[in-house]
């Protein structure tokens, strides 16, 4: 099964997950109940004005981590879109964060889990991170 929102993106819902929209994504929540993948998507607005991918990234993490600059971020291969990612503990979780995009579209994604649960569900998220699609 897959959830789709708005046209903007569309992502796998592994068995046992569950999926609940808002008004920019949604939230693909763990059986566990403890962790969670957040997605943000929004449509560009002005192809001749892309938005800059790693500097988003750079500068979220900047306001909410520590400083990171754009050469610290790990590219994805994805379909249709460019990806970039970062990692890190903070607090006894572990954050992993995305940011995904094309000329269409771009979404942020968010997965946090505590940091002794993180290995039972990485494959899980990489894949769903590797399936993830850009609509637009």
């Amino acid at each position: 099964m897959r959830a789709q929102h708005q046209n903007l993106f569309s992502v796998a819902i592994p068995e046992g997950w569950q999926f609940f929209a808002d008004e920019h994504g949604g939230s693909l929540i763990t059986p566990c109940q403890t962790a969670v993948l957040h997605i943000h998507s929004e449509a560009v607005e002005d192809t001749s004005e892309l938005p800059n991918l790693t500097r988003m990234l750079a500068g979220f993490l900047t306001l909410h981590h520590k400083p990171v600059a754009t050469d610290e971020l790990l590219a994805v291969k994805l379909s249709g879109a460019l990806c970039f990612a970062y990692q890190y503990a903070e607090l006894e979780r572990a954050v992993r964060v995305w940011i995904v995009g094309n000329e269409k579209a771009w979404a942020f994604l968010n997965f946090q889990v505590p940091l002794e649960k993180e290995m039972t569900y990485r494959a899980t998220i990489d894949s769903l991170v590797r399936d993830f699609q850009i609509l637009g």
